[in-house]
């Protein structure tokens, strides 16, 4: 973990009365430190809210606006800095000891703090915050001595190798000494202080062992009985460097299609046709069969087809008078008022004469007057309204307009069909950032994980991390009484990987930890985070 400076003058002349402050670093939160808050921008509720509410779109100008106020206060009260954290709240410190022993303790720093486009907080932000569990420190100006980086030593020896077969790894290390940083100098950041290597004394035997076996070849037969085999093979793993082979068959078999043969059902002859029950106008006749000859057995087909067969008789046609159907109901009058026609009419259908048959007698129309009465004039709509304004400012609202319904006469209508008001949509594409609740990975010593905000627009805060082990029932292996389970360490790259991206692929290995704080204890790595934006 790197060591806090002190950064160069921020420089923030953010208006002729606020006064000059200096960027000191990131912290965990420290409420004996910085303990009385003098200014709160986030919850307008709160005692110390300075009436200029957080404006996320422009959170630059509103970390300015809450640095400056802060600030002020802290002068005007005798305070010796202050810090900056969840998002949007002022602390004041008055120990100006106590303040600089919290900047340089290692213990007390963090890499939780954001700057003004909500990416993790460096050296290229003028403006930094700390979120939940992290406060961002600021001083006023005085004299500091010029930094110096520390640089890495010599190489230790190389560790024997962990295995005395198969692949192992050896190690080494070397200490940031050379020189140690000092006065707020950077920790090493041109080299890493382990390296590992893979070593191989020699094979280890590998003992063969059988793979699943196989599904049975299929039966030969269906009914009457046979047999059917499967097999399996020695290479699950293949014995090799002087391991032992398999032992027992590669070979197994069962009897099969043990079932008695089906007879298929099959149809007797056909029946002679009944009598025709009439001379005229037709009529139908049926003859009949049976299913057996020989009748189904053992699963066999049942016959296929029906048991009955019919014919037309009597085909000759009968004579049939035409008589009338019933009148039609009158259609719509020629005129809606002011007086009009309507009619109806019948067809010689019921039935229609046919085979010489008589045809009907009388007419097949009739007509009648209608709608006398005076027309009346209905109300109608009057042109819409415009739209009024949106009832959200993100994530969709509506708006409505309006219009008047008027103008009835003579009786006629005072309502109009449809509605007096109509909505649509607004501020559809218009997106609110919010915070996800709590979320944790653990992804086990060996394997890699990818972590992801499902929604695109988001990324990943996070919480808090380690590279080791806190708990013996995650990712077991081996025998327990020889695991430490006190070993949270090995940052590595999770925070340059993980911290303020959308995505980011995790890898549980010492060396993309750049560390291993418990030599031959299995390890995992775990993160706790929330998505934001």
């Amino acid at each position: 973990m790197k060591i806090f400076v002190i950064i160069a003058f921020l420089g923030i002349a953010l208006a002729q009365d606020c006064p000059a402050y200096v960027k000191k670093g990131c912290l965990k939160k420290n409420r004996q430190v910085y303990h009385t808050q003098v200014a709160n921008n986030r919850d307008s509720n709160s005692d110390a809210y300075t009436g200029k509410a957080l404006d996320w779109h422009n959170y630059q100008a509103s970390l300015i606006e809450l640095g400056c106020a802060c600030a002020k206060k802290v002068q005007e009260l005798g305070g010796a800095g202050f810090a900056m954290g969840f998002y949007g709240e002022c602390w004041m410190a008055t120990d100006k000891t106590a303040l600089e022993a919290s900047i340089t303790d290692i213990n007390q720093q963090s890499s939780k703090c954001i700057g003004h486009d909500f990416g993790s907080c460096t050296g290229e932000h003028e403006h930094c915050i700390g979120g939940a569990d992290s406060l961002y420190i600021y001083g006023f100006p005085s004299f500091a001595p010029p930094a110096i980086d520390g640089k890495p030593g010599e190489w230790s020896e190389w560790t024997p190798c962990s295995l005395t077969c198969g692949s192992g790894f050896a190690e080494r290390e070397r200490s940031c000494n050379n020189p140690v940083a000092s006065n707020g100098g950077k920790d090493c950041e041109d080299g890493e202080l382990t390296e590992t290597k893979v070593c191989k004394i020699v094979d280890c035997p590998i003992n063969g062992a059988w793979s699943d076996w196989s599904d049975y070849e299929t039966c030969p037969v269906t009914c009457g009985g046979s047999s059917q085999k499967r097999t399996r093979k020695c290479n699950n793993p293949a014995p090799a460097h002087g391991g032992n082979p398999c032992t027992g068959s590669d070979e197994d078999s069962q009897t099969c299609g043990n079932a008695p043969c089906p007879v298929d059902g099959k149809w007797s002859d056909w029946s002679d046709y009944e009598t025709c029950p009439v001379t005229c106008g037709g009529s139908s006749q049926k003859r009949t069969r049976k299913c057996n000859n020989p009748a189904p057995a053992h699963g066999g087909n049942p016959c296929t087809g029906s048991d009955e067969s019919s014919q037309t008789c009597g085909t000759a046609n009968c004579p049939i008078n035409g008589k009338w159907a019933s009148w039609a109901s009158y259609g719509s009058c020629s005129k809606s008022c002011g007086g009009g026609q309507k009619s109806r009419s019948r067809s010689c259908s019921n039935p229609a004469p046919n085979y010489n048959g008589a045809a009907c007698v009388g007419s097949a129309s009739q007509t009648a007057s209608c709608n006398s009465q005076n027309c009346p004039i209905n109300a109608k709509w009057s042109s819409w309204g415009g739209y009024g304004s949106c009832s959200k400012t993100c994530h969709s609202g509506t708006q409505t307009r309006s219009r008047t319904c008027s103008g009835a006469r003579y009786n006629g209508k005072t309502t109009c069909s449809g509605l007096s008001t109509s909505s649509r949509s607004c501020n559809v594409n218009v997106r609110c950032p919010y915070w996800t609740g709590d979320l944790s990975v653990r992804v086990c010593e060996g394997d890699t994980k990818v972590i992801q905000c499902s929604d695109s627009h988001q990324v990943i805060k996070l919480q808090d991390y380690f590279w080791g082990r806190t708990s013996k029932s995650y990712c077991r292996s081996g025998l327990d009484w020889t695991w430490s389970t006190n070993c949270r360490g090995g940052h590595g790259r999770i925070a340059n990987r993980c911290h303020n991206r959308n995505k980011c692929t995790l890898e549980a290995n010492n060396s993309w930890m750049n560390d291993d704080p418990c030599w031959g204890t299995p390890k995992y790595a775990w993160i706790k985070y929330k998505c934001y934006g």
